[in-house]
C-alpha cells in the first residue's frame, strides 16, 4: 500500500508535477515517434550534406552555434566564445546534462526509424516537431529530420544526438523559439486544466456522497476471484462478405458447477486497443468468468501487436488499416452472431444473447461505443484535423480519429449512419479514443447505460476531452464517469510516468500498487456487469460514491459521478486557465 510521505512526495508540488508532466509528455511525443511505424526506407536517395550552425530565431531575434563548438564541448568540455552565452542560462546540473545529451548512444534499426517517419500517424508528429525544429531557409524540418534520423540510426554501435546533426541534410538547422515558448504555455495551460478537472470531478463525487455512507460489508469483495468454474476455447471466425478472418478467445462458465445458478448466461465483448492484443485482457475476462458471465474477446487484426511488429520489422506498412473503423465493430456483431448459432446448437440458449455488455480500451472504447450507437461526425472530424500543429490540441489520439476521414466512401456512410448492435445494453469505455470522430451529435446517440472512465496521466487519450468533455455530450439517461486519478493509458506508462515523477520510487513496490490498482478497476467493472447484465440491484451499493472513493490508496484513486453539466466543466476549465 502507498505511503503518506510517497503521496506527499508526489503531490507536494501542483505546478512543479504539472511542468513535469508537460516536460515529459512533450519528451514521450519525441520518443514515440522514433517507434510509431512504417513504409519503405530511401536511403540511397537522401542527400549528404552536414549542418554546420544551428540558430535560435525568436521573430527578428537570432542567436547561433556552431556544431563544432557543441562537438567540441560533448567530447572535451571545451566551452567556445558561442557557446559560453547560452551556458550562461543553464545550471552546472543541466551543462552535464547537456553534455550527456549531446552523446548518449541510441540503439534503433533504421528500417524501424524510417518505417516510424513514412508511416501516417509517424510522418504527422514529425511534421508537427518540423515547426519547431527548421531548415536554415526557415522551411518545416520533416523531410531533413527524417533524412537524418535515418542515417544516423543506420551508423554501426549506436548513434547520437550529434550524429543526427551531422547528417541534417541543410548546413543550418533553425530552431523557432516563439514555437517553443508557445508549446510550453500550451502544455502548462493544457495540465493545468486537467488538474483542475480532476480536482472538480472528485469534489462533485465527494458532494454526492449520502450523509450516511451506505453498508456493503454483506457484499463479496468483487476483487477476488469468482466461485464459478468456466473453460477456455479459442476458435477463428472468417467472415466471407468481407473476406476477413479473426480468432476469438471465449470463457464460458460451466453450467454444471454447483455454483453456477443463472438460468441464462449474460455475455461479455472485450475490445483491445491499437497495438494490444486479446492476451492484454485475459485476466479481466476471466475474473468475469468466474463470476459467471461469458467473455468473448476478439482479435482486432488489422490494428493489433502483431501487425505493430511486422510494421517494425518493415514486413508492412501502416499502424493499422482505415477500415478498422468499420471492421472492429463489425468483428464484434459478426461474433455475437457466431455466439447465437452455436447457442441454439451446442449450449442449449443458455447463452442470453440479448444481454451484451460491449467494453473496450483506447481504440476499442471506439468499438465499444460505436457498437452503443455512436455514430461518425465528419463535419466535426474534419473541422478539428484541419489544425496545423500538436499544440492546438495536445492530443495525440487525434492523430487516430483524424484517420477516418481517409475511409472509402462506402464505410463513411456506414460510418455515418452508425454500427450499433441492438445487443449490446451495456457499454464500457476505458480510456477510448472518441471526442473528435463522434462529438456532441454522435455520442448523442447512445441511449444504453454507458461507463466512461478516464485517467488523470493520460497522454495518449486524455482525459480532456477524450473522457470528460466527451461525458457532458452523452444524453443516455444512465451514465457514469469513473476517474482514475494515478493511471495512464496503459499500465507499462503508469509505472514510467509514475517512476519519472518519483525517481527513488520501489520497483516492487510500484508494480504491486499498479496490480492493484487494476484489480479494483476489475471490481468496478464487474459490479457493473451484476447491475445492468445480470440485474442485480444488489450491487448498485458497490457503486456508490463513497465506496469508489475507498478503492485504492494515492495515488491510485477513483471517484465516480453521474452528472458533469457543460457550465461545470467550463468553470473547471477556467480556474485552469488562471
Amino acid at each position: 500500500m502507498s505511503q503518506p510521505s510517497r503521496a506527499s512526495l508526489r503531490f507536494g508540488s501542483r505546478y512543479g508535477l504539472q511542468r513535469a508532466v508537460c516536460q515529459f509528455t512533450l519528451r514521450l511525443l519525441l520518443g514515440l515517434s522514433l517507434t510509431l511505424l512504417l513504409a519503405w526506407p530511401t536511403l540511397l536517395a537522401l542527400p549528404i550534406q552536414a549542418a554546420e550552425r544551428i540558430y535560435f530565431s525568436f521573430g527578428l531575434l537570432e542567436r547561433s552555434i556552431s556544431v563544432a563548438s557543441l562537438e567540441a564541448y560533448a567530447e572535451t568540455g571545451q566551452v567556445g566564445s558561442d557557446l559560453a552565452r547560452f551556458l550562461n542560462f543553464l545550471t552546472p546540473e543541466q551543462q552535464v546534462e547537456l553534455r550527456t545529451a549531446l552523446t548518449v548512444s541510441h540503439q534503433l534499426s533504421p528500417v524501424a526509424v524510417s518505417q516510424s517517419f513514412y508511416e501516417p500517424m509517424g510522418e504527422q508528429v514529425l511534421s508537427y516537431i518540423g515547426n519547431l525544429i527548421q531548415t536554415g531557409k526557415r522551411q518545416n524540418g520533416l523531410f531533413a529530420l527524417r533524412s537524418a534520423l535515418i542515417l544516423a540510426a543506420g551508423q554501426p554501435g549506436g548513434f547520437t544526438l550529434l550524429d543526427v546533426l551531422h547528417q541534417f541534410p541543410t548546413r543550418g538547422i533553425r530552431f523557432d523559439l516563439k514555437v517553443a515558448l508557445e508549446a510550453l504555455r500550451q502544455g502548462e495551460r493544457f495540465f493545468n486544466q486537467t488538474n483542475a478537472v480532476i480536482d472538480g470531478i472528485e469534489q462533485l463525487a465527494q458532494q454526492s456522497q449520502p450523509s450516511t455512507p451506505l453498508d456493503i460489508s454483506d457484499l463479496p469483495d468483487l476483487r477476488q476471484p469468482g466461485t464459478v468454474a468456466f473453460s477456455k476455447q479459442s476458435f477463428t471466425l472468417t467472415d466471407a462478405s468481407r473476406n476477413h478472418s479473426f480468432p476469438v478467445d471465449l470463457y464460458l462458465p460451466q453450467f454444471s458447477s454447483p455454483q453456477f445458478s443463472s438460468e441464462r448466461v449474460p455475455v461479455v465483448v472485450l475490445s483491445h486497443g491499437l497495438g494490444s492484443s486479446r492476451a492484454d485482457f485475459a485476466d479481466v475476462a476471466e475474473h468475469f468468468a468466474s463470476y459467471g458471465f461469458a467473455v468473448a474477446m476478439p482479435q482486432h487484426v488489422n490494428s493489433d501487436f502483431e501487425l505493430q511488429q511486422a510494421v517494425l520489422a518493415g514486413r508492412a506498412s501502416e499502424l493499422f488499416r482505415v477500415s478498422e473503423f468499420v471492421d472492429r465493430p463489425k468483428d464484434v456483431s459478426f461474433l455475437l452472431d457466431a455466439l447465437e448459432q452455436r447457442n441454439q446448437t451446442e449450449w442449449q440458449n443458455r447463452l442470453d444473447l440479448q444481454q451484451v455488455a460491449a467494453i473496450g480500451h483506447s481504440f476499442g472504447g471506439y468499438t465499444a461505443l460505436a457498437l452503443g450507437g455512436a455514430t461518425v461526425d465528419f463535419d466535426n472530424l474534419r473541422q478539428n484535423c484541419s489544425r496545423s500543429t500538436f499544440t492546438a490540441s495536445f492530443n495525440p489520439s487525434l492523430l487516430l480519429q483524424c484517420r477516418a476521414l481517409e475511409a472509402n466512401p462506402a464505410d463513411r456512410e456506414q460510418l455515418a449512419a452508425g454500427l450499433g448492435d441492438p445487443r449490446v445494453k451495456l457499454v464500457i469505455a476505458f480510456n477510448p479514443v472518441n471526442a473528435y470522430i463522434f462529438g456532441a451529435k454522435g455520442l448523442g446517440k447512445i441511449q444504453v447505460p454507458i461507463v466512461m472512465g478516464g485517467s488523470g496521466y493520460d497522454p495518449a487519450a486524455p482525459l480532456v476531452p477524450e473522457q470528460a468533455t466527451a461525458f457532458v455530450w452523452l444524453t443516455s439517461p444512465e451514465k457514469y464517469l469513473l476517474l482514475a486519478r494515478g493511471g495512464a493509458h496503459i499500465p507499462q506508462l503508469t509505472a514510467l510516468i509514475n517512476r519519472f515523477l518519483s525517481p527513488g520510487i520501489d520497483a516492487d513496490q510500484l508494480a504491486e500498487e499498479i496490480e492493484l490498482f487494476r484489480s479494483n478497476a476489475r471490481a468496478l467493472m464487474l459490479a457493473f456487469l451484476e447491475v445492468y447484465l445480470a440485474n442485480s440491484d444488489t450491487f448498485e451499493r458497490y457503486l456508490q460514491p463513497f465506496n469508489v472513493e475507498t478503492l485504492g490508496d494515492p495515488p491510485f484513486t477513483f471517484s465516480l459521478i453521474h452528472e458533469l453539466r457543460e457550465a461545470d466543466l467550463a468553470q473547471m476549465l477556467r480556474a485552469g486557465s488562471r
